[in-house]
């Protein structure tokens, strides 16, 4: 555990020093032959940590009541948001083209949507869990 000693009125605060500025990263394009083709895909899933609000209101699991940490998941059957406690649900407010925004580029594929659920930590390993 780390202590920091408290400031106390006589001492000097230093301003923080700026951040050195960094340029921007240039665009990575992925080759044709490493692309995923999306259409013959049976399913995608994304790891959202953070809280996910769809029509203005902040997804919360019927379950265990957590208000992060989701998996969100396309199939032919709509979108899916499944939590780390493994309680999935159908979400129709959310469609197919918000999902594909948030998803963003297809960094890994997966053999099965349980080989997905264990590399993404969803299949109730860290139930009750969240990551940071």
């Amino acid at each position: 555990m780390l202590w920091h000693r408290r400031k106390t009125a006589h001492q000097e605060q230093k301003p923080a020093a700026l951040a050195a500025a960094q340029p921007a990263p240039e665009s990575f394009e992925v080759p044709t032959d490493l692309r995923v083709d999306r259409t013959t895909a049976s399913f995608m899933a994304f790891p959202h940590p953070g809280p996910l609000v769809i029509a203005d209101t902040t997804v919360t699991c019927r379950q265990c009541e957590a208000e992060r940490e989701w998996m969100v998941i396309k199939t032919a059957e709509g979108v899916f948001v499944r939590c780390r406690c493994t309680f999935t649900w159908p979400e129709p407010r959310m469609t197919p083209k918000r999902f594909d925004d948030l998803m963003g580029p297809v960094t890994d594929v997966a053999p099965d949507f349980n080989h997905a659920l264990r590399s993404m930590g969803y299949d109730g390993a860290f139930s009750g869990t969240y990551l940071t």
